[in-house]
């Protein structure tokens, strides 16, 4: 959204304003650097921001699941799930109930179409 830092702290505290801010990718680069540090920084986020980032990948994988986007192939559908199994391997040991949640969600992928 184009909801700004300063937006949030007077809306929420600054707490939750430094949590949201550290889970939100930078729109300036390009998708696959964000991506990429997605992973890169994953073990190194606050306890908050990473169980932020659980549900997060949680909530997607389910919205794939339930109700994937209409020009999502299997394969790239597939390779959401890897990449986001690929952040949460970096969030292991912050919150063993949501990450016992995603890995069941991860589980599912074999439902994935090919389609």
């Amino acid at each position: 959204t184009d909801t700004t830092e300063a937006e949030l702290i007077e809306r929420f505290g600054p707490e939750v304003a430094r949590t949201v801010m550290e889970v939100t990718d930078d729109k300036s680069l390009d998708k696959a650097q964000r991506k990429a540090l997605q992973i890169e920084h994953a073990p190194h986020m606050s306890h908050a921001a990473q169980q932020v980032k659980l549900a997060d990948k949680i909530s997607n994988l389910r919205d794939i699941l339930a109700s994937p986007p209409a020009d999502w192939s299997g394969e790239r559908k597939q390779a959401y799930f890897d990449w986001a199994a690929n952040v949460v391997a970096g969030l292991r040991g912050a919150n063993p109930q949501l990450e016992a949640v995603f890995d069941a969600v991860y589980a599912q992928r074999t439902s994935l179409s090919n389609a």
